[in-house]
């Protein structure tokens, strides 16, 4: 099973059970919310396994950015920067690629293909890229809690401060406040999948 399908999977029971339990007469029986039945049900999810849902992400990005460059849109320093990233996502999917390896996981390949935006000019280009960064960094960092794995959890932290500044990048790049918030915001796995679902066909 994908990682992307026993996600789904899980999400699915938690709110099927959030129907049953509120659906019971039973007095004794307190209503449960979907969110509460999706945070337990996600502890269900391995470090392997939060491991692949970041490789599936990063694979994402990695091809993200080769689209974007193929595109001959950005020139400048737009593009040294679109040449940077591209190159530290790519380095991403190896770090997690060996790290699954070495787990003796199978790390989850990248799909042949994605239901990009088409990257025909510089506007398209940069909010997606901002997009996909910000989603990236939410997603990290709302998994965290959810990683046992010391070492794991170091990996991520340092990715994600990566992820962040390209954010900010993104940020200056359209023509925003490099950093708009105190605080960034966590999200959890379903609102990531909301997100990339419909990139990933699913």
């Amino acid at each position: 099973m994908s990682m992307y399908a026993k996600v789904m999977e899980l999400l699915d029971f938690a709110h099927s059970r959030r129907n049953m339990v509120q659906g019971s007469t039973g007095g004794g029986m307190a209503t449960v919310t979907t969110a509460g039945l999706t945070k337990a049900m996600l502890q269900d999810l391995t470090d392997v396994d939060i491991l692949n849902f970041a490789l599936t992400l990063e694979h994402l990005e990695a091809r993200m950015y080769q689209d974007m460059l193929a595109a001959n849109v950005l020139t400048g320093k737009e593009l040294g920067y679109f040449q940077t990233f591209g190159g530290h996502e790519s380095t991403h999917v190896d770090a997690l690629t060996q790290a699954l390896s070495a787990a003796g996981a199978t790390p989850v390949a990248a799909q042949a293909s994605y239901n990009f935006p088409a990257f025909n000019d510089r506007g398209a280009i940069l909010n997606f890229a901002k997009l996909a960064e910000d989603t990236g960094v939410g997603a990290y960092q709302g998994a965290a809690a959810l990683i046992d794995n010391k070492d794991y959890l170091a990996a991520a932290g340092s990715i994600v401060q990566v992820e962040a500044r390209h954010a900010t990048i993104m940020n200056i790049l359209i023509g925003g406040k490099a950093v708009p918030d105190a605080f960034t915001k966590s999200l959890t796995v379903q609102q990531v999948l909301d997100i990339v679902g419909p990139v990933l066909g699913s």
